[in-house]
């Protein structure tokens, strides 16, 4: 088993993830028997991902993909 990574959080990590919450878009992992999904809620859509993880390398993609919503989506306002 190689060794593996975890993504450092900085502070603009911790603001998309706020950001997204207080706008209702809500990143999860989804449970399937070939392993882990990502999952994103945002008002009554849901999204789940093709592509399965394993636990190490779900948590990193939870983190950048918050932050991918944040830096596509803000605009200095809410969305909803």
């Amino acid at each position: 088993m190689g060794v593996f990574l975890y993504l450092h959080m900085t502070k603009k990590h911790y603001k998309a993830i706020q950001w997204c919450i207080n706008n209702k878009i809500f990143v999860s992992a989804y449970p399937t028997l070939k392993g882990l999904k990502i999952e994103i809620k945002h008002n009554n859509k849901v999204i789940i991902s093709d592509q399965t993880y394993d636990q190490n390398e779900l948590q990193n993609k939870l983190w950048e993909l918050y932050l991918y919503l944040y830096e596509k989506y803000y605009n200095g306002k809410k969305t909803t």
